[in-house]
């Protein structure tokens, strides 16, 4: 492998790792929002669609869905704000994404049982895979 096709792989992982994590979902259009750290209107929207889907797929107790909504909802404005942010490169974005995605699984590994817990790890690993199979067909 070259030099250069070994940074182009770097970078398409980067790219990966940051829509992997969830960042794609979210559709930035409320600046005022973003950089008050506050959710808009369009992430409560994203985070319902979210929440929805991990109760689905985790079958959470509505205890768990009112504890989580929270999280997701601290989360939406940091995903956005980096998303938007033009000067940071792939790399560092998929780097900051990555820490904003360790701190929400944080706060979420107390409130799943282990079994939802490990499931939600492999959807996370499932969207990484996905992502990355995307970006190795461009």
């Amino acid at each position: 492998m070259t030099k250069f096709a070994g940074k182009l792989t770097l970078i398409k992982f980067a790219i990966f790792t940051a829509f992997a994590l969830g960042a794609s979902s979210l559709i930035a259009q409320d600046t005022m929002a973003a950089q008050g750290g506050m959710a808009g209107p369009n992430d409560k929207a994203e985070v319902m669609q979210k929440l929805e889907k991990m109760s689905q797929a985790l079958q959470l107790t509505p205890q768990q869905k009112q504890q989580i909504r929270p999280i997701l909802m601290e989360e939406a404005p940091k995903l956005r704000a980096l998303k938007e942010n033009t000067s940071l490169g792939p790399l560092q974005k998929a780097m900051q994404m990555r820490q904003i995605a360790d701190a929400t699984d944080a706060k979420l590994k107390p409130i799943l049982t282990p079994s939802q817990y490990q499931t939600w790890e492999q959807m996370r690993a499932q969207e990484r895979q996905q992502m990355m199979q995307k970006m190795q067909n461009r």
